[in-house]
Order: structure tokens, then C-alpha cells, then sequence
């Protein structure tokens, strides 16, 4: 199931609300709540909370940890889904078999 099938839903909020208490509505969705911003009854926007997975990314640019020039010439995930890995090399493990190994040896 994805994070929307368990999320609460939208609270309802007219554009004059909105204005009238724009500081409010973003602290609270910073702490979680979404919006649906109404003009006249009828949906026109949404306000939802930032996505921890965006804003880790972008702290890691800022930090240069990241360069965003590496970060554009990454596949989407749905191009590597697609790509089939390229196996190792004779006589050496997976990665995926070394980083488990190396997790096992760090609880110890």
C-alpha cells in the first residue's frame, strides 16, 4: 500500500482562508496536513508536506555532498526497473552479499 492509501485526507480550505492564514496552513502541513484549496467549492489546488526524500536531496546539495549535474544523469525509476543488472565478476560476492556481510559484522 503507498503512504496516500494511509494518509488522512485533505482538509478543505478556501482561498480566502487561505490568505487570511497562509503562515498557519504551512506549519501545520510542515508537520504533516494536506489541503485541498477550494475557489468557490471547487478544488484548485493542493497544499501537501514536503517530501523528506526532496528535501534530504536538496540539504545534500547544499551541503556538496551531491552534485546536481550526477543527480540529472541518473536513470528515473522506472528506467531502472528496466535495466538488468551486469553480473560480477568471477570469484568476487554481490554487493548486495557484502553490504549484508558488513551489517552481520557491525551488530556484532
Amino acid at each position: 500500500m503507498s503512504d496516500m492509501e494511509h494518509s488522512a485526507p485533505d482538509e478543505k480550505i478556501s482561498i480566502r482562508e487561505l490568505q487570511r492564514n497562509a503562515a498557519d496552513v504551512f506549519d501545520r502541513a510542515r508537520q504533516g496536513s494536506s489541503f485541498l484549496v477550494t475557489r468557490h467549492g471547487e478544488p484548485v489546488g493542493r497544499i501537501v508536506p514536503p517530501d523528506p526524500a526532496e528535501e534530504a536531496i536538496a540539504h545534500a546539495i547544499a551541503a556538496g555532498v551531491l552534485d546536481p549535474a550526477v543527480l540529472a544523469d541518473l536513470p528515473s525509476a522506472a528506467e531502472a526497473a528496466d535495466m538488468t543488472p551486469e553480473p560480477s565478476d568471477p570469484g568476487t560476492r554481490a554487493g548486495s552479499v557484502e553490504i549484508e556481510s558488513l551489517r552481520d559484522e557491525e551488530a556484532r
